[in-house]
């Protein structure tokens, strides 16, 4: 039996590659969180430049751009005001559930993000 050695989310409609970031976010902001990961490892592995980037491209929802914003910002406030550290995720977090909230209603029916390997 060969080991996994690579795994790949993908989504095509709009609003799911919204959902997918925003839902992929919030966990990351779960973690740092709980202290699981330092703001360094979610900076360089998932809020950092490219992402936001893309997100510009595409012209995602306004909450979603700012709280991706705000998220690669998170190592530099850990450094500079580690007491404010808590309240940005907070804040993050916040920004995330109102997009999701603001997304039309999901349907298990559609594509599924995880793709075959």
């Amino acid at each position: 039996m060969s080991a996994l050695k690579s795994m790949t989310f993908h989504a095509t409609e709009f609003e799911d590659v919204q959902r997918l970031v925003a839902i992929t976010a919030l966990g990351m902001c779960r973690a740092l969180r709980e202290g699981a990961v330092p703001p360094a490892y979610a900076c360089n592995r998932l809020f950092g430049p490219a992402l936001l980037t893309r997100l510009d491209a595409m012209e995602v929802h306004p909450e979603l751009r700012q709280a991706i914003h705000l998220a690669t910002e998170l190592e530099d406030v850990d450094h500079l005001v580690p007491e404010a550290l808590t309240r940005s995720i907070a804040e993050i977090e916040g920004r995330l559930l109102k997009l999701l909230a603001a997304l039309p209603a999901p349907s298990a029916e559609g594509e599924r993000w995880l793709e075959r390997g």
